[in-house]
């Protein structure tokens, strides 16, 4: 046995100790840095020396086998899984919400009651047909009800054209992450080809991925074995099977703008396509489309509420198809009663009394007052029957009552009346705004949650961290003070043996 050998024994310990505190150290450096998983030397006894005549085994020191990050890849996934369902719910319910100031209900300028409006001048005409002040009145408030449908439905398109924009953004974003991700996996590879594990760099990897996580629906599969460690630090991220990331190449997503959206047929809206390179020009080479019901996250939300004209997720076109549904019917029937009325002027019978801006069926976004009316009130129809000439009679105003009485027509839609139309949309919105505001609100706590979990695991006490310190800081001193030891039995050796009687 070598007069060395305790000293070999402490120096293991001494800078064993010295690792563990360096690790204490970069512990609390990062104990407020996001996404970082604190760290832990591992150590075992080091492989002992066999004495010879069997008289047991000597033990030679300690050996740091490893730096570990603690971490709970169950959780990492049930995090990133949960994350996208809130994504996804958040963004919907911010989405509806935005609706619900659009339709403005229940308020003093939503279309339910510049309708009551419309229809207390009816009311008020029929008590005087032959009043231009009141016939005035129901003009301006037939145009106030055209704007305001008119209004709504720019909203809902401009709506459309933010949410693509969005989306754009949305996938603008997913590029980022999946590119950023992609130089990490190079890196990591690079730095764990001896067998290491790159725990700084793993974590802001893992940090991208749970950000991404809120993004889109992600399939995570690392190409490790433990054994081979070429393939340490490769990494797969897939959605739905296609590759988003494959170790260190990232796959594009990219929207293209030449489909027109089919509710809006004057509004290009991009479709989600994969990317496949990009010509000379620079301008991407577009695959094959993506389905959106493939998706999840708060792409997905986007998507949807951009798109969908039916079904569960019901987006802003529905909301335009019923809002063009209630005008064109509304103004159809108007029209319908207020043409076999008559004016107070000769030809003033069968006018209507809305039309279209521009000569096609009437929706909310071309409703307008008929150029009859806008250039004459007499052209009013307040009357049922006329004269031999075709003129209204003065005192008659029951064709006045019999467009009043459209307000209670309950046959007039599948919802009932105009007003139970609207309340109906209204209030279904409301309804599926509750409904995504409630799970927004359950899975913000199911992620709240589960990240808890993670960092109760993954993440850094600083009381902890300090006992680490504490303990490692003295059997740092214990070392030091058995190489001093061992160094004074040396000097014993070298300097006092074999001077006795000098």
């Amino acid at each position: 046995m070598s007069t060395f050998f305790g000293f070999n024994i402490a120096r293991s310990g001494l800078f064993t100790a010295q690792k563990a505190l360096s690790v204490v150290s970069h512990n609390i450096a990062n104990a407020e840095t996001p996404g970082y998983s604190r760290q832990r030397v591992e150590q075992r006894a080091s492989n002992p020396m066999a004495l010879s005549g069997g008289k047991g085994m000597l033990g030679t020191g300690v050996d740091s086998t490893a730096i570990t990050q603690i971490r709970n890849e169950f959780l990492d996934i049930k995090m990133r899984n949960e994350n996208t369902v809130y994504g996804q719910w958040k963004s919907r319910y911010e989405s509806l919400s935005e609706i619900e100031a659009i339709m403005n209900e229940p308020s003093e300028s939503g279309i339910r009651r510049v309708m009551d409006d419309f229809f207390s001048s009816i009311q008020e005409l029929s008590k005087d047909p032959s009043s231009l002040t009141t016939r005035a009145v129901v003009r301006e408030r037939g145009i106030a009800m055209a704007n305001t449908l008119n209004h709504m439905h720019s909203q809902f398109e401009k709506m459309v054209r933010d949410t693509d924009f969005e989306v754009k953004t949305t996938v603008d974003q997913i590029n980022t992450y999946a590119n950023d991700i992609s130089k990490l996996n190079e890196q990591i590879c690079k730095a764990e080809m001896d067998g290491n594990k790159a725990n700084d760099l793993r974590d802001q990897r893992n940090l991208l991925m749970d950000k991404l996580s809120e993004l889109v629906n992600l399939e995570v599969k690392e190409l490790t074995d433990g054994k081979d460690i070429n393939l340490s630090g490769k990494l797969i991220l897939s959605i739905n099977g296609q590759p988003l990331v494959s170790h260190d190449k990232a796959y594009k997503l990219t929207v293209d703008t030449k489909d027109k959206h089919g509710v809006l047929e004057n509004i290009e809206v991009g479709q989600l396509q994969w990317e496949l390179g990009r010509n000379a020009d620079g301008t991407p080479i577009t695959g094959s489309k993506i389905d959106s019901s493939i998706l999840k996250g708060k792409l997905k939300a986007q998507l949807d509420m951009r798109d969908n004209i039916d079904g569960d997720n019901k987006g802003i076109p529905y909301y335009i198809d019923k809002l063009n549904e209630f005008t064109n019917t509304f103004a159809t029937k108007f029209n319908d009663i207020h043409k076999e009325g008559y004016g107070l002027q000769d030809g003033s019978h069968g006018n209507l009394f809305f039309e279209s801006k521009d000569s096609e069926p009437i929706t909310a976004a071309n409703i307008k007052i008929s150029s009859d009316i806008e250039a004459d009130l007499d052209n009013i129809a307040a009357a049922k029957f006329g004269d031999a000439n075709d003129k209204g009679l003065a005192g008659d105003a029951s064709n006045m009552v019999d467009l009043a009485q459209i307000r209670y027509d309950h046959d007039m839609f599948a919802w009932g009346s105009p007003d139970d139309f609207v309340k109906s949309l209204v209030s279904n919105l409301g309804v599926d705004a509750q409904t995504a505001k409630r799970m927004s609100e359950n899975q913000e706590v199911l992620v709240s949650q589960i990240d808890l979990q993670r960092q109760s695991i993954s993440g850094v006490s600083l009381d902890e961290e300090m006992t680490n310190m504490v303990k490692f800081q003295h059997a740092y001193n214990a070392a030091a003070r058995m190489i001093t030891t061992v160094d004074e039995m040396i000097d014993v050796i070298v300097n006092r043996m074999g001077r006795v009687g000098l």
